[in-house]
């Protein structure tokens, strides 16, 4: 049994906070864990499990795991730091700041492993310093750093904090593909470079799954579902008009969109323009996509970029059929029997739906398959093991 720290930025809706999750439940029997949250607060907090031991860094640490919002409601003095602090990043970057931070933290002893779960972050961005803290304010033998992103599909230049990344023993990204991709872009980080894929909480999946939906699918259609952040990087708007033509030749097909985002208006407007009202639905944001999910004939993800997308796995949980555009992951975490995989392009998707319309015998198959196969976090498990040394 190893002891094991685990540093994340806070419990705020998020992939990277999921899979941290679902990681601490699968694990926290085998090896005694503590997770450190920068800021101990967010909206899942009340998923993690009450067992393990949650713990604070000091309070200027604290200040880069919050959003201003966050701070907001800690009072006065605590936003107003905030603020200043944000102020100050982006000006003169982070360096300072987190460096002036880490002086006011102690070290942490007597752990095996620490294990940095989210990434460094833009050098202007406040909430971040998580390889900072775990190579200068832990003595772990073993220092392990998360890479949740793919190069060049991020905001910020990573190259700039290649510095921290060497100071981990492994870097583990999200997928075999992300780390082959991450090591050919940062060579001089490729011995360092391994891979493990995000765990799921399958049981809890399962459960939601059976849940009763707000709406009901109409059983004589054929019907498709996504639940994404309508963002750039997701790609609705450009699936929409992909999609625009074979929806109108396959009237039978309705889309069913949960989530909400920056690019809502523009798919209203496209789909208004396109008159596919009764064919492209806008759910908004969902607490529990999973009955959905369940109840599709089709799961698509149209995304422009994806490292690992965590949705591919609740999918076949919920023994859903997949549709998804050729992101880095998508033909390693996606088998030919589970669903099909496009070209990363608006004629790619057009030609790919259309395609799997015309040939709706596939999906059968796909659903037999799915029917037939348990989704496990084994593989992931045996990783984490062979990734700490035990």
């Amino acid at each position: 049994m190893a002891k094991i720290l685990i540093v994340d930025k806070s419990f705020a809706v998020g992939g990277i906070q999921t899979s941290l999750i679902n990681m601490v439940k699968e694990l926290k029997n085998k090896h005694s864990i503590d997770v450190l949250m920068f800021h101990n607060g967010g909206m899942l907090k009340n998923r993690f499990p009450e067992d393990v031991n949650v713990i604070e860094p000091c309070f200027f640490m604290r200040l880069h795991g919050m959003m201003a919002a966050d701070a907001k409601k800690k009072g006065i003095f605590t936003y107003g730091m905030r603020i200043l602090t944000g102020i100050f990043d982006r000006i003169f970057t982070n360096r300072f700041s987190i460096w002036f931070a880490l002086l006011f933290q102690k070290k942490l002893k007597g752990y095996d492993v620490a294990i940095a779960f989210h990434q460094e972050d833009s050098p202007r961005a406040t909430v971040s310093g998580f390889y900072r803290f775990v190579s200068k304010k832990t003595d772990a033998p073993v220092k392990i750093g998360w890479i949740h992103y793919v190069p060049g599909t991020v905001s910020f230049d990573d190259k700039k904090n290649i510095k921290y990344m060497k100071k981990m023993d492994k870097l583990v990204c999200v997928s075999h593909s992300t780390a082959k991709n991450f090591a050919s872009v940062h060579p001089v980080l490729a011995d360092k470079i391994d891979y493990c894929y995000n765990f799921h909480d399958i049981e809890r999946i399962k459960t939601l799954s059976g849940s009763e939906p707000q709406v009901k699918f109409d059983k004589n259609k054929f019907n498709c579902f996504s639940a994404s952040r309508l963002t750039a990087q997701k790609a609705i708007p450009r699936a929409i008009r992909a999609f625009a033509p074979v929806l109108r030749k396959n009237p039978d097909v309705v889309w069913y969109i949960a989530g909400d985002g920056s690019d809502r208006a523009e798919c209203e407007h496209l789909i208004a323009d396109n008159g596919l009202d009764e064919q492209i639905i806008l759910l908004g944001s969902l607490d529990n996509p999973y009955p959905y999910m369940n109840q599709c004939d089709l799961y698509i993800l149209p995304s422009s970029s994806e490292a690992a997308p965590m949705v591919y796995g609740e999918a076949m949980i919920c023994k859903t059929p997949i549709f998804t555009s050729n992101t880095i992951s998508a033909s390693e975490m996606v088998p030919e029997a589970f669903g099909m995989i496009c070209e990363n392009s608006e004629e790619g998707l057009r030609n790919g739906f259309e395609n799997l319309l015309s040939n709706r015998e596939d999906l059968k198959s796909y659903k037999q398959n799915l029917d037939r196969y348990d989704y496990t976090n084994s593989g992931s498990v045996e990783k984490i093991e062979v990734l700490i040394g035990k």
